[in-house]
């Protein structure tokens, strides 16, 4: 059973005795057939169509704007790969685009060779700025690459780490998806060893695929034309699935099928091509469920200023609380922690509709949205994740029933870090750092210290201090080895919450 999958008999008192289906993604795609259009390079054409065949797909290819006014009106999705580039195709480029803009396709970019010349990377940053891409795949140099151009302190290392087209492992290539998410408004597919895909909210490592598949010539070409197959299945699966991790799901199903296909061929390339498309073929959803097959990954940049708030902080005012939620997502907060307790406050569908508000504001703004405590309440509204002290339940249990969702543990001290399954969390809060009146059962301040004790104890997690955090005090806290602080008061007290998360994020900024 795969995490998550137990929920589907736990009974969950928000959902009024609904449980979620089971996903059924590559039933869902091969039942619709989705035409694919792929402007693609000349070398793996054969390839690409075969592949799109084997998963169930419909691949045309289009060389010219006649042609792809006609094609567009019946596709589900657009792939543009520039692998063979010449000026004529970036100018049919752009008529495509404006083309699938005006019939709402999705555009899949696949930015071949990007990171190895300055005329291949200036095409791509120039799609990329029409602002109607999709999903940009590359391969890690290749986003790191487009990542390196676009940011705004931008510091880029003009090396490359591969030749041609072949992009090595980029350190902090999680890192660098978020980032570029973040920064294009699309979801990023970054390949290498591990892969990683980052909608600009949450981020997921897939482990799949094998060596060999970088000897095939087409394997990654084939992999933007599947992603792009797959936009035709995700509209039933958006309530359970983020884009995100969706992908991940999709990435999962291809580098499983290149391990599959290993079994049977071995490690000959030749061999492997035929294998390769029969286990496209043959693999189904149960495959995708049957373990582990994605990893939530929590990068820094997520848990910088962290913002944890619930009517109790504002007087009991559920109209405020959402003002000043929303301020402080435009604000510039990185994560907000939904935390509902004390007395006076909401439960059940009062809690239900509340959290389900706060999900809407964080996903307007791609902020990490986590739910105090709550598994039931996680699952129901589809949180990001989910935060638990230690007297709460179980970390493996809370990952069982949460699957790919962030799980956050607080730690207090050396010895609940020795006694904390931390392989079953993403990231950690440690504190109290100060006094602080915002939980009335908190533990007698540790200090910033105890964060450096915990890191040379090994924990590797990313971290977060909390509890009494101020802007006077937050610098201490992060050059004990934070990646972010938690922030209550500071925030929900603020005369301007806007400019109060601000003011941290500068703070943070100025300190790294």
């Amino acid at each position: 059973m795969t995490r998550g999958d137990s929920d589907m008999t736990h009974e969950n008192p928000y959902m009024n005795g609904q449980i979620w289906p089971e996903l059924n993604i590559l039933e869902i795609l091969r039942q619709r057939n989705p035409l694919v259009i792929c402007i693609t390079n000349d070398v793996v054409r054969t390839f690409t169509a075969n592949g799109l065949l084997a998963i169930g797909a419909s691949p045309v290819m289009s060389e010219c704007s006649e042609d792809l006014k006609d094609l567009i009106v019946h596709a589900s999705a657009l792939l543009i790969n520039i692998g063979t580039l010449t000026p004529d195709k970036v100018s049919y480029y752009k008529d495509a685009i404006a083309l699938a803009k005006k019939h709402e396709v999705p555009i899949v970019l696949d930015p071949v060779g990007c990171h190895a010349g300055a005329y291949r990377l200036s095409v791509v940053l120039d799609l990329i700025k029409t602002g109607e891409i999709s999903l940009v795949r590359g391969n890690q140099s290749e986003i790191k690459a487009i990542y390196d151009a676009l940011s705004p302190n931008n510091q880029a290392d003009t090396s490359t780490t591969g030749k041609g087209v072949d992009g090595g492992q980029i350190e902090d290539s999680a890192v660098i998806a978020y980032r570029l998410a973040r920064l294009i408004n699309c979801p990023v597919v970054a390949t290498g060893e591990e892969d990683y895909v980052s909608d600009g909210t949450r981020v997921f490592a897939v482990p799949h695929g094998h060596p060999i598949m970088t000897a095939v010539t087409g394997t990654g070409c084939l992999l933007g034309a599947v992603l792009a197959a797959f936009f035709s299945a995700y509209y039933p699966c958006k309530n359970r699935l983020s884009i995100g991790e969706f992908l991940a799901y999709a990435l999962a199903y291809y580098g499983l099928a290149g391990e599959s296909a290993v079994q049977v061929s071995g490690v000959q390339p030749g061999s492997f091509s035929v294998a390769f498309m029969d286990s496209l073929y043959t693999l189904d959803d149960a495959v995708l469920i049957s373990e582990n097959r994605i990893r939530p990954v929590v990068v820094p940049d997520q848990l910088q200023v962290y913002f944890i708030s619930g009517t109790q902080d504002v007087e009991l005012n559920e109209n405020r609380l959402l003002s000043i939620v929303e301020d402080a997502c435009r604000g510039g907060v990185t994560c907000f922690q939904f935390r509902e307790k004390g007395v006076g406050t909401l439960i059940g569908q009062q809690k239900l509709e509340l959290a389900q508000q706060l999900q809407q504001i964080c996903a307007k703004y791609n902020v990490l949205y986590i739910i105090n405590d709550d598994v039931d309440l996680a699952m129901a509204v589809n949180a990001d994740g989910i935060h638990v002290g230690q007297e709460d339940m179980r970390l493996e249990e809370v990952r069982n029933l949460v699957g790919h969702k962030v799980v956050g543990i607080s730690i207090h001290s050396v010895e609940e870090l020795h006694k904390t399954d931390v392989i079953y969390a993403d990231c950690v809060g440690v504190g109290p750092m100060y006094a602080t009146s915002s939980k009335p059962d908190a533990q007698a301040p540790c200090g910033p210290n105890r964060i450096t004790e915990l890191q040379a104890e090994g924990l590797t997690l990313p971290c977060v201090g909390i509890g009494g955090i101020t802007l006077d005090n937050a610098k201490l806290v992060l050059q004990a080895g934070a990646y972010g602080v938690a922030v209550i008061s500071a925030i929900a007290h603020a005369d301007n919450p806007y400019e109060a998360v601000q003011q941290f994020k500068h703070l943070v900024d100025s300190t790294k």
